[in-house]
């Protein structure tokens, strides 16, 4: 991947907030070098990451910056960051304003049949089959537009943690998911994912 305006916005709007969780859980830190190690992993990270499209032409590629920035903020940390710091890193980070804003936004037009069949076009990847950091997705339809659900077969961001060697760190990445159905007034139903050795995600929504 290049490094483009969706990977700047996403350490724009994510990074002051998980650095500042981490100031606060950890003051024995340098913060300012740490961030600077996290600038310079995250563009490596991006670089060496399989492309999967603009933003424009894949909103998942937004997810995938956001797991990208998590991930290297603990390469960051030099082994010192136990996982409950991490996983309340990304939940700090997506607290964000900018982030819940941007999905509280979403809040009178994602519940239509119009976004739905926006969301059943966009399921399934063509070129999943030979790019893992691709989503790949079974869209259903609900009995009306305020349900649906999505059974996720393949996820970037497990692919990103098997890259980075940290698939272990991929489950707390999932809080986004019912985070972000929840600022759009929605509630996820989920019992299994691929993160944690299921053979789908299943979104009900």
């Amino acid at each position: 991947m290049t490094y483009t305006y969706c990977e700047r916005l996403m350490w724009a709007a994510m990074a002051p907030a998980a650095f500042r969780y981490l100031a606060g859980q950890e003051p024995g830190w340098d913060i300012s070098a740490l961030k600077q190690r996290s600038k310079r992993i995250y563009r490596q990270m991006v670089f060496r990451t399989p492309n999967i499209g603009s933003m424009m032409k894949n909103m998942m590629r937004i997810c995938l910056a956001g797991g990208m920035l998590w991930l290297s903020v603990y390469q960051a940390a030099e082994g010192n960051m136990s996982e409950p710091c991490f996983a309340g890193m990304v939940n700090a980070s997506m607290r964000s304003p900018l982030i819940v804003a941007a999905f509280r936004g979403k809040a009178k037009t994602a519940f239509t049949r119009k976004a739905q069949q926006k969301r059943a076009a966009a399921a399934s990847s063509a070129d999943a089959a030979r790019n893992p950091f691709q989503w790949n997705a079974e869209f259903v339809f609900g009995r009306d537009a305020e349900e649906y659900t999505i059974l996720y077969r393949q996820c970037g961001l497990c692919a990103l943690g098997r890259q980075e060697g940290l698939p272990h760190l991929v489950p707390y990445l999932c809080a986004l998911d019912t985070m972000s159905v929840d600022w759009m007034g929605g509630r996820l139903y989920r019992n299994k994912t691929l993160a944690t050795g299921g053979d789908c995600c299943d979104f009900y929504i």
